[in-house]
């Protein structure tokens, strides 16, 4: 578990995180997504005992990491950019990293050399390899010593579609059987809708928004949308617009903003009109994550 409350800190003369709170529980994939400069990477540097906070509270596994750094060998971390040593073996970095870690475990460390399909690059230096390749060395290193805390930044950057897929189901069966607690950072939102149950969104070191993305939908109601199939589009454009609508034509669709479907259902049957079909369209998360900036100034 990750648990920050009310976290500042200040480094230089800016005040990176101006009271962040946090929480992620056991079994949870949690988003963490903010502009660049945003706090994230400070908030990640407090949780694995890197950096002291100002004031607040932060704890991982029921512990102040900073008092208890042993608890960072239960934690799992991928930075954005890999950070590997580029002159050794895949096989040296990897094992390098589970001795300092004290997780080193012969077995293991062959499994996620196959799971991340890097048996054939064993003995090759880092240096030499894709940067998706590169990339898959640095998530098989996140997970030594099967970690109950796992931090991931940007973790699909530079995989290719396939790997991608299946690295997110990897993560969501892993988050379930281990019972881990994730904080997953991306720029890439489909991925946060694909496998994360919770999202916290924070602009200059303070949180926007935390909850679950039906709860982040509920909050913008004003960017929901309908559509109708009928079978004279015409017929309807004149009916919702003596009403007052603005209705739009989109592939075959009549679109309307800001409507509910039983109200234009009931308007349409009552003017001779049948209705194929209405939907509401919901906003994606890219479009709820601009309106929550946006009306955040």
């Amino acid at each position: 578990m990750i648990d920050l409350e009310n976290v500042r800190k200040t480094i230089g003369e800016k005040e990176v995180l101006r009271g962040i709170s946090l929480t992620v529980n056991p079994g949870e994939i949690h988003a963490y997504l903010g502009h660049n400069g945003a706090g994230k990477t400070t908030t990640f540097r407090l949780i694995l005992g890197l950096l002291v906070p100002d004031s607040g509270k932060v704890e991982v596994l029921g512990v102040n990491p900073l008092k208890n750094p042993e608890v960072r060998a239960r934690i799992g971390y991928l930075p954005e950019y890999d950070l590997l040593y580029p002159n050794l073996t895949v096989r040296d970095n990897l094992r390098r990293y589970a001795l300092l870690k004290g997780a080193y475990d012969e077995k293991e460390l062959r499994g996620l050399l196959e799971f991340f399909e890097l048996v054939e690059y064993v003995d090759k230096k880092v240096s030499s390899l894709s940067s998706g390749t590169q990339r898959r060395v640095a998530m098989a290193r996140a997970f030594i010593g099967n970690p109950e805390v796992l931090i991931l930044d940007e973790p699909t950057r530079g995989l290719d579609p396939e790997w991608r897929l299946k690295f997110k189901r990897f993560l969501r069966k892993y988050a379930k059987e281990k019972n881990a607690s994730i904080l997953f950072s991306t720029h890439i939102l489909s991925d946060v809708d694909e496998v994360c149950e919770k999202i916290t969104v924070i602009k200059e070191g303070r949180v926007l928004f935390s909850g679950s993305l039906d709860e982040l939908r509920r909050s913008f109601p004003a960017g929901t949308s309908i559509s109708v199939k009928v079978v004279s589009i015409e017929m309807a454009v004149k009916v919702l617009e003596e009403k007052g609508y603005s209705p739009k034509i989109m592939k075959g669709y009549v679109l309307l903003e800001n409507a509910e479907p039983s109200e234009i259902n009931t308007l349409l049957v009552s003017n001779g009109i049948p209705v194929g079909e209405i939907k509401r369209n919901e906003p994606t998360l890219e479009e709820l994550y601009s309106m929550l900036h946006r009306n955040n100034g």
